[in-house]
């Protein structure tokens, strides 16, 4: 019998490969839940390359375009994550390298798409201290930190996307969340003292 756990997994994988499989059709809608799913992801993995959050943004947009026009190529449904994946580096280095691409028709109506995405993922990063804490994490934690919590990843999933065993993404959470604790900690503490005045 499966845990409830290994039912949701099998869940959220039939439910990507169900949107994957609606957005190759040509439905934004789909295609947009898989960039709200994704992006936190795909900016991070980005800033390993090219260190400069902006850069990383912009090759993430410019990947998930790229994705978007590339999709019906797409064979296999259940490794999207691992195609845009390598989309995002090969744009990051492109990015990194100083060449850029030359905007499509089909790059206007997507980007003419993307504010409500960006405003969504927006309203999960509430707090400047612990987004300045995020980005101060060394470069093997913060990935795995920023998908995990800000993009809601399993730890399974991250493990797959990362290229990286299951005990190596829980080992990082753990340190990162130490790391956390202790940046945080004299905000915290600020913050307690000025509620008990």
């Amino acid at each position: 019998m499966r845990s409830a756990g290994e039912e949701s997994r099998k869940w959220d994988q039939f439910e990507e490969e169900t949107l994957v499989v609606a957005a190759q059709a040509g439905d934004l809608r789909a295609f947009d839940r898989l960039v709200v799913r994704y992006r936190p992801a795909l900016i991070s993995l980005a800033s390993q390359i090219v260190r400069s959050r902006e850069l990383a943004e912009d090759a993430t947009q410019e990947s998930l375009l790229i994705a978007f026009s590339a999709l019906p190529q797409l064979a296999d449904s259940a490794k999207f994550s691992t195609w845009l994946g390598a989309i995002t580096r090969h744009r990051a280095i492109r990015v990194a390298q100083g060449l850029r691409r030359v905007p499509t028709p089909l790059d206007d109506l997507v980007t003419a798409y993307a504010p409500s995405l960006t405003a969504e993922i927006e309203v999960r990063i509430q707090s400047d201290a612990l987004k300045q804490a995020i980005s101060e994490l060394p470069d093997d934690l913060r990935p795995i930190v920023e998908t995990y919590y800000l993009g809601e990843w399993s730890v399974k999933d991250i493990a797959r996307f990362l290229d990286l065993p299951t005990t190596t993404v829980k080992w990082r959470l753990h340190t990162a969340r130490q790391c956390l604790k202790n940046q945080l900690q004299p905000l915290i503490e600020d913050q307690n003292e000025r509620e008990s005045i």
